[in-house]
């Protein structure tokens, strides 16, 4: 901008409503019954208006308003422009809102059923009136349509306006019931039993084969489920071996009895992110439910 000029100044909001109202009513007296104001007072704001941007926007007559050329293009932009504030506005008014409402938290069915609602008593020391809601899933969780405040994820995705703070790295580790592995004793036995795979992670069989020098494996049989708890359910029944996330697999009920590992853990390793909108970041709520995960994971990875 070069010396000694001046931008022009934003028009107010009320003369911009103004005149939005007597575009849509061709009718001073019909926008002031709209906006709870004068005639007078909505001819004041318009007539305002025109003289700042130096352009008329109504051609005016005895018996009615017409919008000018100018007017009618003027009118498209300032509707766009209103509608934005008005959007974001709700939006803003409905985050601010939020600081009294439930916790929506969305998480993986397997992190729920093992860290989150074992010890979920506990929460209220931490939130003391809290209301939460969660939702176990494998879906993507809505930040947009603001049905979500937190989401518990396996892996870092890429998302504008979302923070993910590293919760738990996690290790794979085979797991099967007691009688299927007293018959395993190295990774290459593993070609005598049926693999359970999680069709949401295809390859997470494969990386563990190739990490414990056994690329080549072919299993007796496959087995294809849909989430975490029904292959470990799968394994306990004895259906084939599973994989397991170490160490969170130790705070699943049974895991040492009805389920074994006979291995120790090992292959590639993950991370569950905890996921808030950036403009969060402060929120009371978010933070305590954050201090209750911390605790609560503790406990998960040092179940007996």
């Amino acid at each position: 901008m070069q010396a000694g000029t001046n931008p022009l100044a934003l028009p107010s909001t009320t003369a911009l409503l103004a005149f939005r109202e007597a575009a849509a009513h061709l009718s001073f007296r019909k926008a002031a019954e709209v906006l709870g104001l004068t005639p007078s007072a909505v001819s004041h704001q318009i007539r305002g208006l025109e003289t700042q941007l130096g352009v008329r926007l109504f051609a005016r007559s005895t018996r009615a308003v017409v919008l000018t050329p100018a007017g009618a293009d003027y009118l498209k932009a300032v509707k766009a422009a209103l509608e934005m504030l008005a959007t974001a506005s709700g939006a803003l008014k409905e985050l601010a809102g939020s600081h009294q409402a439930a916790l929506r938290v969305s998480a993986l069915p397997f992190f729920s059923s093992t860290v989150l609602l074992p010890r979920l008593a506990q929460l209220q020391a931490f939130c003391p009136g809290l209301t939460l809601k969660l939702e176990a899933t494998h879906d993507y969780a809505d930040f947009d349509g603001l049905d979500v405040d937190i989401a518990i994820r396996y892996g870092k995705g890429r998302a504008a306006g979302l923070r993910f703070e590293k919760l738990i790295d996690v290790v794979s580790l085979p797991v099967c019931a007691p009688k299927l592995a007293r018959t395993i004793v190295q990774p290459r036995d593993l070609g005598g039993m049926t693999l359970i795979h999680l069709t949401a992670q295809p390859g997470a069989w494969p990386a563990w084969l190739a990490a414990n020098k056994v690329p080549d494996l072919v299993p007796t049989g496959e087995l294809w489920v849909d989430s975490v708890p029904s292959a470990l359910e799968a394994a306990e029944h004895g259906l084939g071996v599973a994989l397991a996330m170490h160490p969170l697999i130790a705070a699943r009920d049974g895991f040492g009895q009805a389920l074994v590992a006979p291995f120790e853990p090992s292959g590639s390793t993950g991370t569950f992110y905890l996921v808030t909108r950036s403009e969060q970041a402060h929120d009371r709520r978010i933070a305590a439910f954050r201090a209750w995960l911390s605790s609560a994971l503790e406990q998960a990875q040092h179940c007996p």
